[in-house]
């Protein structure tokens, strides 16, 4: 079963602000990189609901920061890596 993690919503709305990008916007250059993470899952994830571990590993590679600097420390799970 895959483990569900809380990011910190705030560091996801600065990242993706300082790159000028809308949720809508976000999407779609996921999408362009091959990165498998939906409009709803990026809502989600900036609204400090639990997302999957595969979402926060490609939120990661979009942004270029260490996954775990993504969870909420309260939520980190100790087999993230």
């Amino acid at each position: 079963m895959q483990e569900a993690l809380v990011l910190k919503v705030e560091l996801l709305k600065s990242l993706r602000q300082q790159r000028f990008l809308s949720q809508e916007e976000l999407f779609n250059a996921c999408q362009q990189r091959s990165l498998r993470v939906s409009l709803a899952t990026i809502k989600r994830a900036e609204t400090g609901k639990k997302v999957s571990y595969r979402t926060v590993r490609e939120l990661s590679a979009f942004y270029a920061v260490p996954a775990l600097s993504l969870v909420r420390q309260d939520a980190a799970d100790s087999g993230l890596r």
